[in-house]
């Protein structure tokens, strides 16, 4: 419990001790953040009685931040495990906060809504997060000019 603490305080100081110049690196680092608390969650979630939850799968990568949208604001519920409760509350509260964006696009590009998603178990919906921030993960490593100089860079 202690090294968890520990561990999300380190979260929060890095992320708010990363430079707002460096986007990419800021970005890269709260996905990273991400991946690791929804790891967590998924000891301290309802599965007894889940809630079944609206679940993005196969997100196309203009629709990631509304897909991530969607998972920060899921009715995620905790067990009934009163010593998971707190951890439960800090660990949503963390992926609540707000993903670094990228620089803007001219066009809004159209996505699907948070409703239109098959609904999930909370387990099921975990792992779709895990999936999309490693595939974001996996973007940003395999396309590291689009991330480091957007607009001006040939």
């Amino acid at each position: 419990m202690e090294r968890t603490i520990i561990y999300l305080l380190v979260i929060i100081v890095s992320g708010t001790a990363a430079s707002k110049h460096n986007t990419p690196f800021r970005r890269q680092t709260r996905i990273l953040q991400l991946l690791h608390i929804a790891e967590q969650l998924k000891t301290c979630v309802n599965d007894t009685d889940p809630a079944l939850l609206p679940t993005p799968e196969n997100v196309e990568k203009h629709c990631e931040e509304s897909a991530i949208k969607c998972f920060q604001e899921a009715p995620l519920q905790p067990s009934n495990d009163e010593k998971n409760k707190t951890r439960f509350d800090l660990l949503i509260n963390q992926l609540r906060r707000r993903l670094p964006w990228k620089e803007a696009k001219k066009t809004k590009p159209k996505c699907p809504s948070c409703a239109s998603f098959k609904e999930k178990p909370p387990q099921e919906f975990l792992d779709s997060l895990k999936s999309l921030l490693q595939k974001m993960i996996y973007d940003q490593h395999s396309h590291p000019h689009h991330n480091r100089c957007p607009g001006h860079c040939t």
